[in-house]
This record gives C-alpha cells, sequence and structure tokens, in this order.
C-alpha cells in the first residue's frame, strides 16, 4: 500500500513538474544620471532618468528622488507620478488638481473665504472666477462640479495638501523675507491599519533654489487627515516672486531605499521684501510621462562645495505583485 501511494504521488509531481508554464520575471529598471559631473556655483543642476520594464515604457509608476549635500544633509525631496495621459482636460472646481472634485476643493475655499487679493490668508487657487475675492460664487463653482472626475487612486498613506501659514495656522499668500512661518502638510491613511511613512517637504524659490526641506516619521493610525506642522523661516537672500512648496511621503527615504506612497501635493505663496509686496513670477520643476523624469534646482550661492549624492527608487505595481528598483548617482560642485 505504501508503494502504490508513493508511485501516485511521484506521478502527480511529475507531471506538475514537467506541466508548469514558465513564468517570467520581469525586469523593472531605473537610471539616474546628471548633465554634467562637476557644476560650478550659479549653474543648474538637471537630473533625468528613465523608469523601464523589460525594456519598454512603463504606462504608470512612482519615483522617488533625494538629493543630499556634501554633508549628507537632505535638501530635496521629491516625487514623480509617472502615467500615460495626452492633455488631461482642466476640470473646474479641482482646486488641488487631484483630477476630482470633492470636500478638499471645498476646504480650500472655506479655509481663504472672504478673503480678498492683497489679504495674508487669500488663495489664488480658492479664487476661481479671478474677481480678487474668495466668496460665495467660488464655491458655487465646487458645488456644481462636486463628485466629477475620477476619484484619485486609494494609496495607502495619501497626501491631502500642503500650505504655508501663519503662527495661527492661518493659510497665507505672501510671506516675507526674514519672518517665520509654518509649513502644513496634510495627510490621511486609506487602511485600516497603521502604516509608517516617512513624511516630507521641500521648499523652492522663483529661481529654482532649494531653500528648506524637513521631514517626519510616523506611525500613522487609520484615518485622517492628521498633520505635520514645520517652522520655517524665509532667509533674508530668498529670490523675490513665487515659491513653491513640494509634500511627499515615503515607506522610507529614498537613500535607505524607501519608495513613494503616492503622489507628491504642491501649492505656491510670494516671496515679498519685508518692506514691499513686490511679486514676481518665475516657473521651477515640471512633472512629465513618457516613463522619464527630472529636476532642475539652481546652486545658490552660498551652498557648500563638495561632492552631492541623488537617490532615486521606482514603484510599480503590476496589478499581482510590487517591483521596486533603486539607484543613485554623484556630482560636485566648487567655486567659479
Amino acid at each position: 500500500m505504501k508503494n502504490k501511494i508513493l508511485l501516485v504521488y511521484t506521478l502527480i509531481t511529475t507531471t506538475l513538474v514537467f506541466n508548469l508554464t514558465p513564468v517570467h520575471a520581469l525586469d523593472l529598471t531605473l537610471t539616474i544620471q546628471t548633465d554634467k559631473e562637476n557644476y560650478l556655483i550659479g549653474e543648474t543642476v538637471n537630473i533625468f532618468g528613465q523608469v523601464l520594464i523589460d525594456g519598454q515604457k512603463v504606462n504608470e509608476s512612482l519615483v522617488g528622488i533625494q538629493v543630499n549635500d556634501p554633508n549628507n544633509k537632505s535638501i530635496i525631496y521629491r516625487t514623480y507620478f509617472i502615467y500615460e495621459v495626452e492633455n488631461p482636460p482642466v476640470l473646474e472646481g479641482d482646486l488641488n488638481g487631484d483630477g476630482y472634485v470633492d470636500i478638499f476643493d471645498a476646504v480650500k475655499i472655506a479655509l481663504a473665504f472672504g478673503a480678498e487679493y492683497g489679504d495674508p490668508n487669500y488663495d489664488l487657487t480658492a479664487d476661481i472666477n479671478k474677481d480678487g475675492i474668495v466668496d460665495i460664487f467660488d464655491m458655487v463653482v465646487v458645488a456644481i462640479h462636486f463628485g466629477e472626475g475620477t476619484p484619485p487612486h486609494s494609496w495607502r498613506i495619501e497626501i491631502i495638501d500642503t500650505f504655508i501659514a501663519d503662527y495661527y495656522g492661518r493659510p497665507v499668500s505672501q510671506a516675507k523675507r526674514g519672518s517665520l512661518y509654518f509649513i502644513w502638510v496634510r495627510f490621511k491613511n486609506n487602511q485600516s491599519n497603521y502604516i509608517k511613512a516617512n513624511l516630507t517637504y521641500t521648499i523652492y524659490d522663483s529661481e529654482g533654489n532649494p531653500l528648506y526641506s524637513d521631514r517626519v516619521a510616523q506611525n500613522v493610525p487609520p484615518g485622517g487627515p492628521y498633520e505635520f506642522v514645520s517652522a520655517f523661516t524665509v532667509p533674508t537672500d530668498a529670490a523675490l516672486g513665487t515659491a513653491k512648496i513640494y509634500a511627499n511621503a515615503y515607506t522610507n527615504l529614498p537613500q535607505d531605499k524607501g519608495y513613494p506612497h503616492c503622489p507628491e501635493k504642491s501649492s505656491s505663496f510670494e516671496i515679498i521684501s519685508s518692506s514691499s509686496s513686490q511679486q514676481e513670477s518665475s516657473t521651477v520643476l515640471t512633472q512629465q510621462n513618457e516613463s522619464s523624469y527630472q529636476i532642475s534646482f539652481h546652486l545658490k550661492t552660498g551652498i557648500p562645495k563638495g561632492t552631492y549624492t541623488a537617490y532615486a527608487t521606482a514603484f510599480y505595481f503590476t496589478g499581482m505583485i510590487i517591483l521596486l528598483s533603486y539607484n543613485s548617482t554623484s556630482f560636485t560642485v566648487s567655486s567659479p
């Protein structure tokens, strides 16, 4: 009897082994490079790369980027959301740019309600009809389009929004050189369990100079929203004009092979001198698709000289498995 059982087992095992269809292991490749190996202070650094799966373009991927200075201090945290889309339509009422008109867009109007252009808490994005005041007519636009668009991905950890505020937590649209403000990053946990997250933000001035970055590691409970609030003093030599805040969430920092939890969120504010309300405008960084990513930043006078390191991590979800890839590159900065 034992011999019969052994024979049946052997036949079944042999049949399974010889009839298994070979499974091809997917290969996720992440490249990262700079346009130069050596830079002078005053020049612009361009970091770029691609995400490929088996040598082909990915249709959707998150790329986390971190840049450390020669003192191993992080000066930049960014996340690129690579996706296939052609000229997405502008969705009226979608104030936070997540492709969906919901309560978070209404909250942006509520926070700035009644503020007129020039007021500290005036929010240009909340002034939908651009009449110089955030009022009921702007709220009506959100109400009319409420629920339109496509709900964003159900990311495990999701950045809701980020903004600069005064001591009392009131969002402001202008920040004076040399003055103290607070950066708010609001986020939530879409799962039913605690999730580890490294929450970060990076601020650029209108010339593309990284002004400040900060981060905190938290074990985030289910639900939200929760807040990460960090003090920020506007440098006295920061360029006047439109500054941008980029907020991100990672499993671990990219330097530690952590990958993004979700796409980043951003907001802008005007840096003004301490004695005027002069405003200038400029562009900073870009998001793009086509399986590629790129960031650019300016090397401001006074930054540390030496070797900088850029880290990148790519996250790709096939529907069955998660694929990760890591890479890094270095460049040097010296005086002219």
